[in-house]
């Protein structure tokens, strides 16, 4: 198991917040300047670098892309390639039909029964 699968997703919100820092830092942006390139506001952008709220995941990754992080997503995110053939094969599967009982079954068990109708 990974040391980060261990920590509290408190811990690992300042982490992310750390390496974004990092990151905004080893390219000279500022906060405020990070905040117009991604369209996030400053206050966002703080409580994400110090791990001190929830940021929009939507939010997150404008910042990523402002800072060209936005690759790095693909070591996440990363799973089998889709050919089209294996995208046409599962859309050929055929869908599963739901059992229906059959008319005359359904007339018989509509009728209202009885006292005394069982007798023959």
């Amino acid at each position: 198991m990974s040391e980060w699968n261990k920590e509290s997703n408190k811990r690992l919100l300042e982490l992310i917040g750390s390496s974004i820092k990092g990151r905004r830092i080893q390219q000279e942006i500022s906060q405020e300047e990070l905040a117009m390139l991604s369209g996030v506001s400053h206050a966002s952008i703080v409580r994400l670098e110090t791990g001190k709220g929830n940021i929009a995941l939507q939010n997150l990754l404008s910042i990523l892309k402002s800072l060209e992080m936005a690759d790095e997503l693909k070591m996440i995110f990363r799973g089998p390639e889709s050919s089209p053939s294996m995208l046409a094969k599962a859309s050929s599967k055929k869908t599963r039909m739901r059992v229906r009982k059959s008319q005359s079954s359904t007339k018989e068990s509509s009728k209202v029964w009885k006292w005394g109708e069982d007798k023959s």
